[in-house]
């Protein structure tokens, strides 16, 4: 009886996370983009490090290294994936301290802003490559669409061209996203992985 009522806290606390770790990126998303639509491109910069210290005491208490290690690689990823989208002419972000046609700062938060969701409310996605692959693709350009009607960025015309290009670079890029998170957050289980890949 009382290990059903320890395992039903459990399973309801860690809902109660992955609902208010969903929250949490929908607000420093918005931060990012309203932000930078309405000339206040710094609010991502004041808000997301704010849901950091959020994420770090009422989730991540054990792996605060983990954390800001996988927030800082997927930062540069972001950087270097959304600055190709610029070069070829996909995006158009609102420039921010960093010059054309590098992806500006409040783009770059909301990678990190993203980072905080990759071992919680997505970590069914580490094992799952393929469905990580699949999920980016289709949701992806969604995003960069709001974004675009919200007047962060524009998108090149053809609209569904440029949409099209999102959704194959993150069907490469989600799957990657997810199995470097898995080898920061869970380095054991990763190594397991590869030696039964191995055998």
């Amino acid at each position: 009886m009382g290990s059903d009522k320890t395992g039903r806290m459990l399973w309801i606390g860690g809902l109660t996370k992955g609902v208010w770790n969903v929250i949490s990126a929908d607000i420093g998303w918005l931060a990012c983009i309203a932000g930078a639509a309405q000339g206040y491109p710094w609010l991502g910069l004041v808000v997301v490090p704010i849901l950091f210290g959020i994420h770090i005491a009422a989730i991540e208490t054990h792996n605060i290294r983990a954390v800001f290690i996988v927030a800082a690689m997927i930062m540069v990823i972001g950087f270097f994936m959304d600055t190709l989208l610029i070069i070829i002419g996909t995006v158009e972000p609102n420039s921010w301290i960093i010059p054309a046609p590098f992806t500006p700062l409040w783009d770059i938060m909301i990678w990190a802003n993203f980072s905080l969701m990759l071992d919680t409310s997505l970590r069914f996605l580490q094992k799952k490559p393929l469905a990580a692959a699949f999920l980016g693709a289709l949701t992806a350009p969604g995003a960069y669409y709001a974004g675009d009607r919200l007047g962060a960025l524009n998108l090149s015309e053809p609209l569904l061209g440029s949409l099209l290009w999102i959704g194959v670079v993150w069907f490469f890029v989600m799957p990657c996203l997810s199995l470097i998170t898995r080898s920061i957050y869970h380095p054991s289980s990763a190594k397991d992985t590869h030696s039964l890949a191995a055998k």
